[in-house]
């Protein structure tokens, strides 16, 4: 696609986020192609050990597990996930590793801390996100489903620079929110007044909840509640969430079930948690094809205030990744792919998105698994600015990674440099070695 104007995307540690100039609503998204190098797609031999380009994290005799955020600044990095042990219970498994991909001793003892709200094989609490404050320290957000199922609620953590909980925040550095019914917490970001976002589902319906920087409901959103659902058929679920930092505003990406499939759901919401009416439906985008079960997994903003949201789409054991991109007011962008969608196949087997990053110039990077023959494979897939596959990407723009026997990719973040960090798992059998978090850091 010609260039017409450059595009830049802001990076913040651990989210990606954007402005929009006044006045974008309508205009259609034109950027660079991408610059692919002949080093785009290879690992960097100078992270990790002995070369690899990959970090792996040991979590003990755990059986299921791995990283699945990231946060990166300056000369750290940090990898946050959940292990579960094989007589059950889960944990928070948060790590940090020096730039060169190492572990940092002065975290947590060994470069990782792990926490759990009981001493209980019937306590299970998966972590979803994490990111930096400002102020300093390490937010953990995810949720607790104590017993497999008897209740379920929004978990919170925050650690001092040194790993340990910080006793300032909740009760000794932990936090549980009940919003009174059974929540699930897909994603999260800490915005840079330290404010905690958490998406996921409560009782069937989409939640958005806020928590103030102390991890307390904050009741100023949603006003009194601290949350909203959006109802928007038998069952609907966020999974990612982005900020716009000028004006405060959220978008929340996921799927609703209806008519026997599910599509893809954007919600825009002002600060205050009301529904943006100058976007979509009073708010609200849901899209889909009859026949398609489709779904939305992660989300970005570009600095025209455009939404791009990456997910998969197709028949089950046959789904492909899948992009749309939408204008300010959250209309089709008709400058990508088909009237803005971009759904090409990629293995030609079952290919489920698992996140994504807008990388410097509009080129959009797809992680994931998936393949033929049944067997999952770490896969990247990178869309030009004008939602081809870029051919200068691995094969036809599709690159398997290499995680380990039964290697998982769970998360992309893009950072400084022309490289992306990659987070995921080398899940092992039981009995067997035990579960691996990996980092990798690969050339973009």
């Amino acid at each position: 696609m010609r260039a017409l104007i450059a595009m830049v995307v802001l990076l913040v540690p651990g989210h990606l986020l954007a402005e929009e100039p006044a006045g974008s609503a309508g205009v259609a998204l034109r950027c660079a192609g991408p610059d692919a190098g002949a080093m785009a797609g290879q690992l960097d031999p100078s992270f990790g050990g002995a070369g690899t380009g990959m970090a792996r994290v040991r979590f003990g005799a755990d059986d299921d597990g791995g990283f699945f955020d990231l946060d990166a600044a300056g000369d750290e990095i940090i990898a946050g996930g959940w292990g579960q042990g094989g007589l059950g219970g889960v944990r928070f498994r948060v790590a940090r590793l020096t730039g060169a991909g190492a572990a940092d001793p002065g975290f947590g003892g060994g470069g990782m801390v792990t926490t759990s709200w009981a001493a209980s094989t019937g306590d299970y609490v998966y972590l979803a996100a994490v990111g930096r404050r400002r102020a300093g320290g390490i937010v953990a957000i995810g949720w607790r489903d104590r017993f497999g199922g008897a209740s379920a609620d929004v978990a919170l953590a925050r650690y001092a620079e040194d790993g340990s909980l910080d006793p300032s925040f909740g009760d000794g550095g932990k936090r549980l929110l009940d919003l009174g019914g059974d929540e699930v917490v897909r994603g999260g970001l800490v915005a840079h007044d330290g404010r905690i976002v958490a998406v996921g589902q409560r009782d069937g319906r989409l939640l958005i909840a806020r928590a103030t920087a102390d991890g307390a409901l904050d009741t100023s959103f949603a006003s009194p509640r601290g949350y909203r659902t959006v109802a928007l058929g038998p069952a609907s679920v966020a999974e990612a969430v982005a900020i716009d930092h000028r004006r405060g505003r959220l978008v929340v990406v996921g799927s609703v079930e209806r008519d026997g499939q599910r599509d893809m759901v954007v919600v825009r919401l002002q600060p205050s948690g009301a529904l943006d009416g100058s976007f979509g439906d009073r708010g609200v985008i849901v899209a889909g094809d009859p026949g398609i079960d489709e779904r939305a997994v992660a989300v970005a903003l570009s600095p025209d205030g455009g939404v791009v949201v990456a997910g998969d789409a197709g028949p089950e054991g046959a789904r492909d990744f899948q992009v749309r991109r939408f204008l300010a007011d959250g209309s089709p962008d008709p400058a990508f792919g088909d009237a803005g969608v971009a759904a090409w196949p990629t293995t030609g087997g079952d290919d489920q998105a698992e996140d994504m990053a807008l990388l410097p110039g509009g080129a959009v990077l797809v992680a994931g698994n998936g393949g033929e023959g049944g067997a999952a494979t770490p896969l990247l897939a990178r869309y030009a600015c004008d939602g081809a596959l870029d051919a200068g990407f691995g094969d036809g723009g599709v690159l398997p990674v290499d995680f380990g026997e039964f290697g998982v990719l769970h998360t992309v973040r893009a950072i400084s440099g022309g490289r992306v960090l990659l987070g995921g798992a080398d899940v092992g059998m039981s009995p067997g070695p035990g579960t691996y978090g990996v980092v990798a850091r690969m050339w973009m």
